[in-house]
Parts: structure tokens; sequence; C-alpha cells
């Protein structure tokens, strides 16, 4: 297991550093791996980050709230050599609430709350329509000027309507340190344990056939943000991550796995209005156990992911945006192999 877990890291480190200047799923023919697919096309968070957040002051409750709808099309939705498209339609409302706790020698200690609840629904291929809800709470303690440590905790409850295999209920906790290495660059490790409990899937036995304990994940993973204010109106992100997957399922440790992930994402602001995000990812993904169909070797996946947004703020409150997402899974699972392109738009309200 050690060989699945160094290795990969140092390779990652380096390239980050290399880069420095500068949410799909796959099936198997045997047992399916997550169930149905869930693709978020544009996170809010990663959308919006660049417009400013209100400061906090004592004793007063900030409300973050947004509502959005977007309309897209999915090249492929179930992810294999069939390519059906189908449309969909992605509905959120993100609530979230700042309060500042205390001030103390060191540092202000604040807190968050709030929830999020995201619904897909696909119009033929309903399989992969889902409805996601998660609440979080968080406190952060500022220690001076230059570094911040948190620890949160949130639960979602993620709903297959039509394929009740993928509906699990998770608890995730988790810790973070955020060091403001210069004025425009900082750097952010977080650590996250998620404990994902499935609500009508059973495991699958030593010898193919299904037990009674239902399924359970444990999954631990490890990220390294690297944040780089190129200017005022420019900003790198440059992403480092890798996490261990165990399961309780005991055919051939079919769910466990290893997997790394590094990425960058570049936001440029245009005008005052307009602005747009592009992003790189690669995730390289090893079974442990998980044997390929024709030939006597464990499953690697090698995913690309490529993307790129834009939006325009029509009022304070309200924007529009444009987005393309494209992967492709290289894999030698020949059954697993895909590529997957999303087109969507859409419109945000927020205040």
């Amino acid at each position: 297991m050690i060989k699945y877990i160094i290795k990969p890291f140092l390779i990652s480190l380096a390239i980050s550093f290399i880069f420095l200047p500068a949410g799909v799923f796959a099936t198997s023919t045997l047992v399916e791996e997550q169930g149905p697919k869930y693709k978020m096309t544009t996170s809010p968070s990663e959308s919006l980050f660049m417009k400013k957040a209100r400061t906090m002051s004592k004793d007063t409750l900030i409300t973050d709230l947004m509502a959005g709808i977007i309309q897209g099309v999915d090249s492929n939705p179930n992810l294999d050599s069939t390519h059906k498209a189908d449309n969909y339609t992605q509905e959120l409302v993100d609530m979230h609430f700042r309060y500042p706790i205390c001030d103390s020698p060191i540092g202000k200690t604040n807190s968050s709350f709030g929830f999020n609840v995201t619904n897909v629904t696909y119009y033929e291929i309903t399989d992969v329509s889902i409805l996601d809800g998660i609440f979080d709470a968080n406190i952060e303690q500022e220690i001076y000027d230059n570094i911040k440590v948190g620890t949160g905790y949130s639960f979602e409850y993620l709903w297959y309507p039509n394929n009740r295999d993928g509906t699990y209920f998770g608890n995730e906790f988790n810790g973070y340190i955020r060091h403001k290495i210069l004025d425009r660059v900082y750097q952010k490790g977080t650590y996250r344990l998620l404990l994902k409990n499935y609500i009508d899937r059973k495991i699958v036995l030593g010898d193919a056939t299904t037990g009674s304990p239902l399924r359970r994940d444990v999954k631990n993973t490890f990220e390294h943000e690297l944040g780089v204010y190129i200017t005022d109106i420019t900003k790198l992100r440059i992403i480092n991550q890798f996490a261990v997957n165990e399961s309780n399922d005991q055919y051939f440790d079919f769910f466990d796995y290893f997997t790394y992930r590094i990425g960058s994402s570049v936001i440029q602001i245009f005008t005052k209005k307009l602005y747009g995000i592009a992003s790189f990812y690669y995730q390289r993904k090893n079974y442990y156990e998980r044997r390929c169909t024709d030939k006597d070797k464990e499953q690697r996946d090698n995913l690309y992911t490529v993307s790129g947004s834009l939006m325009y703020d029509i009022t304070k409150s309200i924007s529009v945006f444009v987005n393309y997402s494209h992967s492709e899974n290289h894999t030698n699972e020949p059954t697993e192999r895909y590529s997957d392109s999303l087109y969507t738009a859409g419109l945000y309200y927020s205040f």
C-alpha cells in the first residue's frame, strides 16, 4: 500500500512546482463502482469566488445566499461506448451563514454553517438523476496575520430516485491549515475523513454472491492547495490530492483503491462584469484487487478533464454563464474506456 501512496505523491508534488509559474465515475461489468454517475458541471464556489465577500464585523451575522438553474447537454451520461446523449436540468440552492465568535490575543475566531441542495434531472437516461443535500458547520481560528486553522463537519444525503443502488448518506470530518506565504501567495493543507453508508446496496461476498450487510466505505483524503494572485484580476490555483478508499465489500476488494489528482485552474477578470475560468485536472486511480477482464492485471485508470467557463454579471446579484467540460478515461480495462462532454448554460442569483 505504501508504494501506491508515496511514489504518486512525490511525483504530483514535483509537477506542481514545475507548473507554479504558469467528477466523474466509471462502471464495471461485474459490479458498479459508485452506482449511477453524479457529475456537477460547475461548482458555485469556484464560479463565484472572485467576487468579494462581505467583511464580517463584531457580533454581526452574515448571510450568503445563492440560487441557480442550469440547462445542459451530456454527450455520454452512461460513460460507456454507446455515447448516447441526453439533456438535463440542474437546480441548486446554497445558503450559508458566517458569524464572528470572539477576538483573542492571537486572532479572531469565526464560524460558518449552512446547506446546499442540488437537483439534477436527466430527461431520458433517468438512472443518473440525483437529489443531493449537504449540511455543514465549520470553526476557524486566526493565528496572527498569516495562519488560519479550522475544523468542520458535514452531513450529506445523496439520493438516486431511479436507481437506489447509489443512494447513500455520508458523514465527513475535516481539518485544515491555511498559510499566507506572501501578500499574493498562500497554501492550504486539508484532511478529510468520509464515512459513507449505502442505503439499499448489499455487499458482494468473496464467492460473488450478495451478502446481507449493506456496503460501507471509509475514505481518507489529503489535499494541498497553492494559490497565487498573479495580478489583481488573475488568480492561479494548483491542487494536489491523494485519497485511499476502503470498503467492506468482499468481492476481490472491488472498491478498495488509491487515487491521486493534480490540476490547476485560472480565473481571469476581463471587465467589471465579465470573467472566465479555465481548468485542467489529471486523476490516477489504482485498484488494489480489481482484475481486468482480458488480462491478469489490476485495473489502472487515467482520467483527464478540461473545462472552461465564462460568466457575466447582468446586475450585482444576477449572473449568466456558459460552460464546456470534456473528460476522457484511459484505462487498461477495455469495458471502462470512455469520453464525455458537457455543454451547459445557466443563471445564478446571489446576494
